[in-house]
Order: structure tokens, then sequence, then C-alpha cells
């Protein structure tokens, strides 16, 4: 059995694309993916019909991630006092991509589990998720003071999951867990698009990490056709640095702006940071406004 297992695409169709095109050269006979299809890239649209038209070719698998419950919870009317903004870091780039989503395409997220027990003949069962089984935003990294007793709880001796956008294997109480990497805004991976095959036959499973050049530059054309700097300007600016491969993450530049606004005002909503924070930090960390 030979198995593509893929994550973590946030709207980059064109990464996506590169990665399938490799996975069916490999001889993928089936695709499963893990969660936060959309979100930081432009066009969301393109990726769902890349993944729809998968899906008539190939068996496919498809979990929820992390993200899916922004347009869900927002479709539903919960968090409302989160109001999401054109124009602001915090959350210009969620309304954008909500924006360009159907109600059927999100119920059609609504549906989706957050993990699943696969089950094949000639490979020993193993569990997909998005963060952990238990909780679709829980990190299953394993330098994060918790993992023994998360790992512990693991009901299979292999989980494959998502979420940290790093490319990675360990094994920890006798469960070995296995993070395919992202392939839209993969981290330590010099901007490139990463996913994993999966090969399993006589009760045994092995796994293959891909890491791929793309058309980085076509993306970034894309974030700057939609203008997507006016409509998220920080996010933006961090989304291009990590497509170019440098040593930043969103959130950790959400946590040194929310840092920053503590320090100076004494309180801070993570949701509602002025702009002025995003800019604070991400100078910081070296991207000039």
């Amino acid at each position: 059995m030979k198995i593509a297992v893929m994550a973590d695409i946030h709207s980059n169709h064109i990464a996506l694309e590169r990665c399938i095109c490799e996975a069916e050269q490999k001889g993928a006979e089936e695709f499963l993916f893990l969660g936060d299809y959309l979100g930081e890239l432009a066009y969301p649209e393109r990726t769902l019909e890349v993944l729809k038209e998968l899906k008539e070719k190939y068996p496919c698998t498809f979990i929820n991630g992390n993200k899916e419950y922004y347009w869900i919870n927002r479709k539903n009317g919960k968090n409302t006092d989160w109001q999401w903004e054109a124009g602001t870091s915090g959350s210009g780039m969620l309304k954008y991509t909500y924006d360009r989503l159907t109600s059927e395409q999100i119920q059609a997220f609504e549906e989706l589990p957050i993990s699943k027990v696969m089950k094949y003949e000639g490979m020993p069962d193993f569990v997909i998720c998005h963060g952990s089984p238990f909780k679709v935003n829980e990190s299953l990294r394993e330098d994060y003071d918790y993992i023994d007793d998360l790992t512990r709880k693991l009901e299979t001796e292999l989980t494959i999951c998502a979420h940290f956008h790093v490319q990675s294997e360990y094994t920890r109480n006798g469960k070995c867990v296995v993070n395919p990497g992202s392939v839209g805004v993969p981290l330590r991976s010099d901007g490139k698009t990463q996913f994993m095959m999966l090969y399993g036959d006589f009760g045994v499973c092995k796994t293959e990490f891909i890491t791929l050049d793309y058309d980085v530059e076509a993306a970034i054309r894309e974030l700057d056709e939609e203008k997507l700097s006016l409509q998220a300007p920080g996010w933006y600016r961090i989304t291009k640095a990590v497509l170019k491969g440098k040593s930043i993450t969103h959130a950790a530049v959400l946590v040194k702006a929310t840092e920053l606004c503590r320090a100076s005002e004494g309180e801070a909503d993570w949701r509602h940071l002025p702009e002025k924070y995003w800019n604070m930090a991400l100078n910081e960390f070296g991207l000039e406004v």
C-alpha cells in the first residue's frame, strides 16, 4: 500500500499541486489530509477545487484542523465579540478567506472528524489527527512539557499528526508520532513544500519524508494580486517571509506583539492588538515595515 499524507495546506494550491504530482509519480494509491486546508495564502477556492478533483480520482480521507473551526464557528454565530476586519493583522486574513467560502463548503467541514483510526490490510492500525486525537489545537510537538502524559493516552502505536508544520518523527512511551510537515507554509524547510509517503505491507509501516522545490514566487505573486498586504499587513509580511524560508513563525510574532501591547497598556487581547504592536514585533524579528 502506498499512501500520500499531506497537511497544513493553508490555501497554497501551487505547493499542493506540486506535492500531488510527486505523490502520483511515487505511485500513491490513496491520500490522507490532516486539516488546515485554507488560510494565509490567496485564492482559497483554488485549493478546494484541487482537492475536489483529486477526490474524484483517488480514495481520499479528510479531517479537520483548527483553521476549519474558525470558519465553522463564524458561520454558527460563535465568538461574536471578535470582529474580523480588513486591514488588520489579527483578523484580516480570516475575513478574506471566510468571505470566499460558501455555506455548503463550511457545512462540509462541519461533517469532518478531528481524528480517525485508519485500518488497512497488511498494515497495523494507526490514528491520523491535526493537533492531537483529543483536541484539534493540542500540539504533539516532542519538546512540550506535557508530551509524556499525552503520548501515554494515544490509542495506537503510530499517530500521524500535523499542526506545528515541522517534519518530524519520534517515539515516546512506546508510541511513534510522525508529522509529515506542511504543504503550504512549512517551517525549517528552506521554503520548500513537504509531505510524506506511507508504505505498508506484511504488518509494517514505513515513512518517507518528501521535500520539494516549487514556484514560491508564483505563490507570492498571488498574495500581491489579491492585495493581501492591505488586507492583513503584518500577517502578509510574515507569510511572505515563511514562504521564502526565513526562520520566523506567525505564532512567535503574535506572542511578541501581545507582550509589547501588555507592557505598554497593562493588558492585551491577542485578537484585538493595535497594528502598531504588530509593527513593533515585526521590527524586532527583522521584518521592517
